[in-house]
């Protein structure tokens, strides 16, 4: 009897609609299809700057995955190029019946698996597709047609998200040259820092007293100094077509002895691709991970192959299992020089000139990083120079910095004084910052100062037009128009007591933890006064709630204090 889910599948639009972002809105619709229609794996991809792209995806064994970026399908594991090309021809959906899911390597996962592509049209154009699995076709079937309205319904849903990530890659241009000359930076420090490392591993490798402690040596050497999860060495007899364990790592991390491990090499466009060419780390992410034969996990997957002449003599094998970090192109380059240097000493280990050929190339490419980093460092000073003129975000913190409020001040200032309204001022200081840098480290301080800073940005934000910003090294202030005395003191207290509620210890203070000191004052501005005497209020009210004892606000009045 057909199992019928119109009504389901109707709701999921209106689930769809009320998802906060497009990450929970791919996530709603991907677990949604996986659990209603028994699709077993999923993958959502977009028309991006013209091609095809990877948005998000859905594993048999639940595991969703989000790609803010749309991913490129070439660097994705998932979708067969062919029913997809099919598809885009016909404009239609396109199905393929297989033993195995597209992903599967060994062959311990067969089965009547049905692989089908759906086309996601809008306006008689395809935005997007959905790619599905499932060894349960019957009940897509019996669904299709609720099912086809419902892509026909996301059709929008997609198109405004792609819009919009246009819009935000067109808004973020302006920042692209300080970006990107810190991202060289960092990248260069890397890269520079990695070289270093592979040096040493290198050198280890040449004292390796024989092939069974090379091989364990190379594996524990490049997870402990090139930044890599997990790492295997395999053997290969090509004219037999089969493989041979060395050393790898568990699936915890711990180096272990596989050579037990004989099996057939993969018949696998990764394997195929690694085994066929020289001085290239082939990756594909979004791929199953394998101890032995058997699936433990999802992530990157390189291979860099190792060469005598032209016979391939084994690979190294690395992944992101544990960790789930990205692999950096830098960690591409390393991992081409460690397999080039690992190739080396099992096939001429006494080889002492090649080595020293190796290690001095590697030092002239530490030498030449080095000058390109001071070079980089210098034009990054120099961007910053002209960029801060005209930056208005504080970089440690993220809230605005002291040029937005300078500003945002005389322009406050200017309408409450033509509107007669109060304008209010707080400035605040956190108690004893100098002492908690020297205990803690100026590491610990820049987190403190951030979560300060985001504890009171967010307070500060429910308020209209109200503005917080860092003025300068642990002091931030607050504007907010149209607020009386009474109702910043209010503002006040709910501020000193939110930073009291992060119970950030410090040994310097009479509580404890950090603590903050706040200056109040409000005045309706009048004709002759300018807005500094706001500031120098403010001001004088930070002095004496630091005279007081700190951990608290004191409002000035200049009444009062005549």
């Amino acid at each position: 009897m057909p199992f019928k889910l119109n009504d389901e599948l109707d709701k999921l639009v209106d689930t769809l609609a009320r998802q906060a972002n497009m990450e929970r809105w791919c996530h709603r619709l991907l677990s949604t299809l996986h659990h209603m229609l028994d699709l077993t794996y999923l993958t959502l991809l977009v028309e991006h700057e013209g091609q095809s792209k990877v948005l998000a995806s859905w594993m048999g064994n639940e595991e969703f995955k989000y790609y803010l970026h749309p991913l490129p399908l070439s660097n994705y594991n998932g979708v067969p190029p062919d029913l997809l090309s099919e598809s885009k021809q016909f404009r239609k959906s396109v199905s393929a019946q297989s033993a195995t899911p597209f992903k599967a390597i060994w062959k311990d996962q067969s089965g009547d698996w049905r692989r089908v592509i759906f086309p996601i049209i809008m306006h008689e154009k395809a935005v997007a597709y959905l790619y599905a699995e499932t060894l349960t076709p019957e009940r897509l079937d019996d669904n299709l047609k609720a099912f086809e309205r419902v892509l026909l319904l996301i059709a929008s849903d997609i198109s405004v998200h792609m819009l919009r990530e246009e819009a935000l890659t067109h808004n973020i241009s302006r920042r692209s040259v300080e970006a990107e000359l810190e991202v060289r930076n960092y990248s260069l420090r890397e890269y520079l820092s990695l070289l270093k490392q592979l040096h040493e591993v290198t050198l280890a490798l040449a004292e390796s007293s024989d092939l069974d402690c090379l091989y364990r040596t190379a594996i524990e050497l490049g997870r402990q100094k090139l930044g890599i999860d997990r790492l295997a060495i395999f053997l290969t007899d090509m004219q037999q077509y089969t493989m041979q364990g060395t050393y790898g790592t568990d699936p915890q991390g711990n180096v272990v002895s596989r050579r037990t491990f004989v099996n057939d090499i993969p018949d696998h466009p990764l394997v195929h691709e690694a085994l066929s060419r020289k001085d290239v780390v082939v990756v594909k992410e979004n791929a199953p991970l394998y101890y032995g034969t058997q699936q433990v996990g999802t992530g990157w997957n390189a291979m860099i192959s190792m060469w005598n002449s032209d016979n391939c003599i084994g690979w190294i094998a690395a992944d992101n299992l544990i960790s789930q970090r990205s692999l950096t192109d830098h960690q591409k380059e390393i991992m081409k020089l460690f397999g080039a240097a690992l190739g080396q000493q099992i096939v001429i280990k006494q080889s002492h000139e090649a080595l020293t050929r190796l290690n001095a190339e590697l030092e002239q490419r530490v030498h030449l990083r080095t000058q390109e980093l001071q070079q980089t460092n210098k034009a990054l000073e120099d961007a910053n120079r002209r960029l801060e003129a005209w930056s208005m975000q504080d970089g440690l913190t993220g809230v605005a910095n002291r040029r937005f409020f300078d500003l945002t001040l005389k322009r406050y200032w200017q309408v409450a004084k033509r509107r007669n309204l109060p304008l209010s001022i707080i400035i605040l200081d956190v108690d004893h910052f100098k002492s908690f840098n020297d205990t803690y480290g100026h590491q610990r301080g820049d987190v403190c100062l951030k979560q300060v800073a985001v504890t009171l940005d967010n307070i500060v934000n429910r308020y209209e037009k109200a503005v917080f910003s860092r003025y300068g090294g642990e002091e931030f202030v607050c504007l907010v128009p149209e607020m009386d005395a009474e109702a910043l003191r209010l503002l006040a207290e709910e501020m000193l007591d939110a930073v009291n509620q992060l119970k950030i210890p410090h040994s310097g203070t009479r509580q404890g933890v950090i603590s903050i000191s706040m200056g109040l004052y409000s005045r309706v501005p009048t004709e002759g006064i300018q807005e500094e005497v706001l500031l120098a209020g403010a001001d004088q009210g930070l002095y004496l709630a630091k005279q007081g004892g700190r951990n608290q606000y004191f409002q000035w009045d200049e009444n009062q204090y005549a």
